[in-house]
């Protein structure tokens, strides 16, 4: 590489708050994009001695595309499906069926596959290795990680693979992925500013649009859903959802409304379920954090509402962080949210998820592939 194109680099890379070996190794996508007249262009940023290159094809519903190989994980392909109907807001499964759940990935790509491939969800070629077995994602795939593209086509991908033999992945919205979708981006990782720029995108979320394959695959799904005995979803169900009397359909079709149009002027519905006592923001179950952000501290009476309106055994949430995965108000509130990263003096990875296991038992699922029974509290 020529002096004079170090330099250039350089300077492009400190404008958009990347180092100069991150700007030449730079490499991201496939971002899949419908055009006017309804085909389909496949656009990626590629690393190359020169600097990141573009390269740009034409691509149709059914063809594969691929992900390159990250760190030490393996390069893996995808094959385009139609535009996504709707998730369901209840997905019904035989009791004895094990359960993974994790949450708040937050681009964190490598941390995440070793996740699940040390309990036995997907296998070193990153293929879904659960059988009839269920994974639901609580949300915030999005923002601070490097990486949250590939983790968005991983769990694209291995939503079809468990759906062909039985099993069923699951992802709901988190506030995260309501931000990028409707244009905040105060938590984007720099990568992706410098990502829209080399695609000529004048802002990250264009990139997420509706008419891209993996921006309405996002907009289809839900908020908050029930799997079998356990509701999912990102932040939580405040006392005052149940109040207003908001069924499941209600919630997930506002936020899909919300992420659609997220110019036009909201009602008091959207403002109600896009704010902080809606799905995606609240943190009443946690005192600590319920009391720094001004929410309301829900007590045992509000928790067993809500499982009796939603006829559940427990609530499964991410979004407030916790040391370790946690059992609140007797078990009937388990929090998922282990945040991702890697320990300051060994560099050993750090993540927790939930695993319900055929017999209904609970375990904290530790990223070096260990477990421990869940204690309630």
């Amino acid at each position: 590489m020529s002096h004079l194109l170090q330099i250039l680099i350089a300077a492009v890379a400190l404008a958009f708050g990347v180092g100069l070996a991150q700007a030449e190794s730079l490499q991201d996508g496939p971002y899949v994009i419908r055009a006017a007249d309804g085909s389909w262009r496949s656009r990626w940023v590629e690393a190359a001695s020169e600097g990141p290159q573009v390269r740009d094809q034409a691509v149709e519903i059914g063809d594969a595309v691929t992900l390159a190989a990250v760190g030490s994980l393996p390069a893996f392909e995808v094959k385009l499906r139609a535009p996504a109907q709707p998730a369901d807001d209840e997905i019904r499964v035989n009791p004895r069926t094990p359960i993974f759940v994790m949450a708040d990935t937050h681009g964190e790509f490598e941390i995440a596959v070793q996740l699940l491939q040390r309990h036995g969800i997907i296998d070193e070629r990153l293929r879904w290795s659960f059988g009839k077995g269920h994974l639901a994602v609580l949300g915030d795939v999005f923002d601070r990680g490097p990486n949250q593209t590939e983790l968005l086509w991983l769990i694209y991908k291995l939503e079809a693979e468990a759906a062909r033999i039985g099993g069923g992945v699951h992802l709901a919205i988190g506030n995260h992925e309501s931000m990028v979708l409707t244009g905040d981006d105060r938590y984007l990782n720099p990568k992706y500013r410098r990502v829209a720029a080399l695609l000529g995108a004048d802002r990250y979320t264009l990139l997420w649009s509706e008419q891209t394959l993996l921006g309405q695959w996002l907009r289809s799904k839900a908020a908050v859903f029930r799997l079998g005995q356990y509701l999912c979803l990102h932040g939580g169900i405040s006392r005052e959802l149940v109040d207003r009397g908001l069924t499941l359909s209600a919630v997930n079709q506002t936020v899909r409304g919300a992420l659609l149009e997220p110019g036009a002027s909201a009602d008091m519905q959207t403002e109600f379920v896009m704010g902080q006592n809606g799905p995606l923001w609240y943190r009443g179950y946690f005192q600590d954090a319920a009391r720094k952000g001004g929410f309301k501290v829900a007590e045992q009476s509000d928790i067993e509402l809500i499982r009796g309106r939603f006829g559940v055994k427990a609530i499964l949430v991410g979004h407030t962080t916790v040391p370790a995965v946690t059992s609140l108000y007797g078990g009937r509130v388990i929090a998922v949210q282990v945040y991702p990263h890697r320990d300051e003096q060994t560099q050993a990875p750090v993540m927790e998820g939930l695993m319900i296991r055929k017999d209904g038992q609970m375990f904290r699922a530790r990223v070096d592939g260990s477990s421990e029974m869940l204690p309630r509290s």
